[in-house]
């Protein structure tokens, strides 16, 4: 797994998150969906592959649930994987702090 940190703006947002809120970030080319749960931060692509919403739009339950706000398509943010028993998986990302700094990590 790579690990980058964020920028200071970008670390500031994250931290300012409710528990299930959704953010978007843009970071590196990529539209991230993030949320903060009691176990982390975590994040997925922002779009669905169903058919392109946008899942920051979408809403987030306490077990990291994305359900994006087109069709109701449902995302696990800790994986990417679908909840809907289809076999939609699209981009996930982690997050860390290391010496006071927020890094995003990828593969």
């Amino acid at each position: 797994m790579q690990w980058q940190e964020l920028s200071s703006e970008m670390t500031e947002q994250i931290e300012h998150l409710k528990f299930q809120q959704l953010l978007k970030i843009n970071f590196q080319g990529k539209t991230i969906c993030v949320t903060k749960l009691e176990t982390g931060i975590f994040g997925i692509q922002d779009t669905c592959p169903h058919a392109g919403g946008l899942l920051h739009q979408g809403h987030c339950n306490k077990k990291g649930t994305i359900i994006c706000p087109l069709h109701g398509y449902k995302f696990d943010i800790q994986t990417g994987k679908s909840t809907d028993g289809n076999n939609y998986k699209i981009s996930n990302y982690f997050f860390k702090e290391e010496n006071d700094k927020l890094l995003i990590g990828y593969k």
